[in-house]
């Protein structure tokens, strides 16, 4: 079955909606809080808080939860993009990190590189409280249909 895409039009009546969504249990122990949804940009800008309880051995925000920060960006802009119709499903995730990091506040800001029917090309960057660039990452998602509560 092919679908037209969303019009810009249906993509930001669904995210004006977004921010009134249940956070799921990863997004509130990151402290996700959306900060801005560009529909013609293709883009979106979260804030995360990195607690004591994400440390490694080191005394450093563990790089699996950085790139968890990215990733809880990449994937609700993917479905908001998608007018809600779609929610991705990663198949690989590529990250870069530049500096070790500590507890305190994060940015990311997400970008969809190309979306077609079926994939979703998206990047990101995270910046720690100063603005410095701490990490960067590269998706592909498998978009599949999306039926809120499962259709119910």
């Amino acid at each position: 079955m092919v679908t037209r895409p969303p019009s810009t039009e249906e993509i930001e009546a669904y995210a004006a909606t977004f921010r009134n969504f249940p956070r799921p249990t990863s997004a509130q122990l990151l402290g996700f809080e959306p900060v801005e949804i560009d529909v013609p940009g293709q883009r979106m800008v979260i804030d995360f808080v990195a607690t004591d309880r994400m440390l490694n051995p080191a005394g450093k925000v563990q790089g699996g939860i950085l790139t968890a920060m990215m990733d809880d960006t990449m994937g609700p802009l993917a479905h908001i993009m998608s007018g809600g119709k779609m929610m991705p499903s990663t198949t690989d995730i590529h990250t870069q990190f530049f500096r070790p990091c500590d507890v305190g506040a994060y940015r990311c800001e997400a970008r969809v590189t190309r979306m077609g029917r079926t994939l979703c090309y998206t990047s990101a960057d995270l910046f720690n409280g100063r603005g410095q660039k701490v990490a960067s990452a590269i998706q592909t998602a498998m978009m599949l249909p999306f039926a809120p509560n499962g259709g119910k």
